[in-house]
């Protein structure tokens, strides 16, 4: 073994391509791999979720009955390993609590201002409290070396303090340090106080917990503010919202604790897969393109779209829209904003995506009123979104906050110029009429500014050529974001 080599070992509740919902199976799906590029040592923790497909991935058992103590008795689990396409080794964690395929069973609840916060139903930070226990104890029973763990959102939060406590009587743990890093800020993990008696935890023996438990918060116990306090060292997805969460605004009622660790904070933009996001490669677009023949390949792509989705064929500005149907995304002042202009202007919008039911429900009636000109596929379809990316003129991300942001950079690659609002990575990644159309205020009058801003950049042809040749020339690659890691990875070893 190299002694040299960086050693890192991940843990998360998503990896594409085995188990995805968001944006985390993403980075977690791509990140390992430009690091051992890089001659990083990285390996995957990950629960083996009953969707996952053991034939497919070449999964082979590695490990049988691994104890654990756990809700007052003795339980066990399975450790599995297969090796994925670019060489990063994965552990997978088999207990019936990832039996489901569902990677998530309890709905998703958000922090709300003033209100306390709540993400996860108990069943699932239960869920992922014993496989945070099951990758500590896989470590001890397999006698892994690391330099750093890597932990990722609130489902391996509380990783850091059960290493804290297992250094206590085991030497290998002394000398691992703990990454974690903050996704989304306001999916926190919140659970009744005797989750402690469940992981048993003495919260008596590790700082961050006792404070926690002590704080009796409504008799609760916060996995994202454990994390936050315990780590070593904290991490977000875009270096603009490391920033904006030390606010009241954006902290989710953890400002004051993240305040606390601002020298242990820090963030690090995302990337996006290259080769996957490539307009001159992509099987689901209809004509392949690259900076030198954009012009005439966006046009072959915007006729196909149009035809596809049944719209007039013309050379009005086309907007994509390809998100979570939710308020969080900007929908709520997106919708108004387009109902206003759509009876000014002539341009047309396709919508990708789902989620709550009004802004369907606002999308679709839209389609209705305007069916030449409007188009809302509410559903999910990975093909039909490539197909936006590269026919869309505008690319909207209104968002009243973004950690990180992965739309817009695909947009750029495609050639299709972003229009954001300046928040977390966002404000990182997009500068107003440099590389797309960037607007502050979150309001309804900002936002059709935005759009009428959009409608004269594209009758100003000369500009919007230079644009489009810029962002597609933007690096975006995990090579620069794994480069970032590493240094911080040495900081931290």
């Amino acid at each position: 073994m190299d002694k040299t080599k960086i050693k890192v070992i991940m843990a998360a509740a998503e990896m594409e391509p085995l188990a995805k919902v968001g944006g985390l199976g993403d980075v977690v799906g791509s990140l390992p791999k430009a690091l051992l590029k890089l001659g990083a040592e990285v390996k995957v923790f990950l629960p083996f979720y009953g969707s996952i497909d053991a034939r497919k991935f070449r999964i082979k058992s590695l490990k049988k009955n691994i104890k654990l103590e756990i809700d007052g008795r003795q339980d066990n689990f399975d450790l599995y390993q297969t090796k994925l396409p670019g060489g990063v080794t994965v552990f997978l964690v088999k207990h019936q609590n990832f039996a489901t395929k569902d990677i998530y069973v309890g709905s998703r609840k958000y922090f709300k201002k003033g209100k306390s916060a709540s993400s996860r139903k108990d069943d699932d930070v239960e869920r992922f409290v014993f496989f945070s226990k099951a990758v500590v104890e896989a470590i001890k029973n397999l006698k892994l070396k690391a330099d750093v763990i890597h932990c990722h959102d609130w489902h391996t939060a509380l990783i850091p303090t059960f290493i804290d406590e297992y250094s206590l009587k085991d030497r290998n743990f002394k000398n691992i340090s703990s990454l974690y890093t903050i996704h989304n800020l306001a999916s926190q993990g919140i659970t009744s106080l005797d989750i402690t008696d469940y992981a048993a935890l003495n919260y008596n023996l590790t700082p961050a917990l006792m404070e926690d438990y002590y704080d009796r918060d409504g008799g609760k116990i916060d996995s994202m503010k454990v994390g936050i306090l315990s780590a070593d060292h904290i991490n977000t997805v875009s270096p603009n919202y490391a920033k904006e969460i030390l606010s009241k605004e954006y902290g989710a009622n953890l400002e004051s604790y993240l305040l606390r660790r601002k020298k242990n904070l820090s963030g690090i933009l995302n990337g996006i897969d290259v080769n996957f996001f490539n307009p001159q490669k992509d099987k689901a677009i209809k004509s392949k393109y690259g900076v030198s023949d954009f012009s005439l390949g966006k046009a072959k792509n915007k006729e196909d779209l149009q035809k596809i989705s049944k719209l007039d064929k013309t050379d009005a500005p086309l907007f994509g829209l390809v998100t979570r149907l939710v308020k969080q995304k900007g929908l709520d002042i997106l919708l108004p904003a387009l109902e206003v202009l759509l009876k000014k202007y002539d341009f047309q919008l396709v919508v990708l995506g789902t989620g709550q039911k009004d802004l369907e429900t606002g999308f679709q009636a839209l389609a209705k009123k305007y069916p030449t000109k409007v188009k809302a596929n509410i559903t999910f379809d990975a093909a039909l979104a490539q197909k936006i990316y590269a026919a869309s003129d505008f690319f909207l991300m209104p968002s009243k906050f973004e950690p990180c942001g992965l739309g817009q950079m695909i947009a750029m690659r495609y050639g299709t110029v972003p229009v954001v609002r300046s928040t977390g990575g966002l404000k990182d990644t997009v500068i107003n009429n440099k590389t797309g159309i960037v607007f502050k205020k979150y309001t309804q009058v900002e936002m059709k500014k935005a759009l009428e801003a959009s409608l004269r950049l594209y009758r100003n042809k000369g500009k919007l050529k230079k644009m489009i040749q810029l962002i597609m020339k933007q690096d975006f690659s995990w090579d620069v974001s794994a480069r970032e890691y590493l240094k911080l990875y040495k900081k931290l070893k």
